[in-house]
């Protein structure tokens, strides 16, 4: 079993370069709670383990808030070239990966961190280095989800009903939905996909979407943002003390304006919400005053997250995720309530690290 080093600065920690963890090294082995911080992969391909341990090189996982697919990257060493055959990883393929930490929060403890299902969907050779780059999506990559056209006038039916309809299409079987969820006049897919058409009624909507193998969560992101710190950040806890904080003007918004034209009407009502002096002139078709009014601040308050972001990298925490808060402090101007748009998993020979992009909660319009 290959331990490999941490660089200078992150000393304390080992890597078990473990795509699957042998038999012999059980997550619960008394031999790993000596008090060393220690982490390890578990892939599990179709359903069983694969005796991949001393080919794994690293594993990079991107857990995103909504609006994006979650990633998974494996990337394995060939030295002798066993699967140029192709017999070792197939496309469309069902891929769950878990990381494990000895020691992480306390002596002796072990931390799970699942980071999911996904759909095999890119695979790599590379000849001069000998190396397999296994690529993969938490959405049904292989379904005519994120393929096919389709055209069809949605009437009289709320967001929930939709997203319950495509799962029923597609054999899901488990939704999450925070948040209100009002009747839907009207709304027109025009040769989208259900993946596409599904994310846009959901941002009309003010929802956030996250698309996995077996299900949908859809939620209100203020509700999300209104919850409690899931962890405290300062300059000491950043990997090398380095961070971005950036604050901007430009497309940022204090309010919106947005027109429509009820059934039986010949003149254009127009909504606007806030007040000047930035408004965003929003052109898109809604059938309703209702509507109109989420469209707007949907639009304007999903300019406004990058009002304010920062973004960091730490050593592995397995309570951070996409969509929690987060508190940085000690750092003056830039203090405060933050929310996870987005987390980049490293598991390799420098460790396991996270890159931590989120945006400042502000008050919503």
């Amino acid at each position: 079993m290959v331990i490999n080093r941490l660089p200078d600065g992150l000393s304390g920690i080992t890597v078990i370069g473990a795509a699957i963890l042998p038999e012999e090294m059980e997550i619960d082995n008394p031999g790993l709670m000596d008090g060393v911080r220690r982490c390890g992969v578990q892939v599990v391909y179709e359903g069983s383990g694969t005796n991949l341990q001393q080919n794994l090189h690293s594993v990079s996982y991107l857990d995103n808030a909504s609006g994006k697919s979650d990633e998974i990257t494996l990337c394995l060493n060939d030295r002798d070239g066993d699967w140029m055959g192709g017999t070792a990883f197939e496309k469309e393929r069902d891929l769950d990966v878990t990381a494990y930490m000895w020691n992480w929060g306390a002596s002796k403890s072990i931390e799970k961190y699942h980071c999911g299902n996904f759909t095999v969907d890119d695979i790599t050779y590379q000849g001069g280095n000998n190396r397999i780059t296994v690529k993969g999506v938490s959405t049904p990559a292989a379904s005519s989800f994120q393929t096919d056209p389709v055209s069809k006038t949605w009437k009289q039916i709320t967001l929930k009903q939709i997203a319950e309809e495509m799962m029923s299409k597609y054999g899901m079987i488990n939704l999450y939905f925070w948040g209100d969820d009002p009747i839907i006049e009207s709304a027109e897919q025009d040769s989208q996909t259900d993946s596409a058409f599904l994310y846009d009624i959901c941002k009309k909507q003010g929802k956030a979407l996250k698309i996995y193998k077996k299900g949908f969560v859809i939620f209100d992101e203020a509700l999300y943002e209104s919850r409690g710190i899931t962890a405290r950040f300062t300059k000491g806890d950043f990997i090398g003390g380095d961070y971005e904080w950036n604050t901007t003007l430009n497309g940022t918004y204090t309010g919106g304006v947005i027109s429509y034209k009820p059934p039986k009407q010949k003149e254009a009502i127009t909504v606007t919400i806030g007040e000047g002096p930035r408004f965003l002139h929003i052109r898109e078709t809604v059938e309703s005053e209702g509507e109109a009014i989420r469209t707007i601040r949907e639009r304007v308050n999903a300019e406004n997250k990058k009002a304010v972001t920062i973004r960091f990298k730490i050593i592995a925490n397995k309570d951070l995720v996409a969509s929690c808060n987060i508190e940085i402090y000690g750092l003056g101007r830039i203090d405060g309530k933050y929310y996870v748009d987005s987390v980049l998993n490293s598991i390799g020979p420098g460790g396991y690290t996270m890159d931590v992009t989120a945006h400042l909660i502000l008050q919503r319009l």
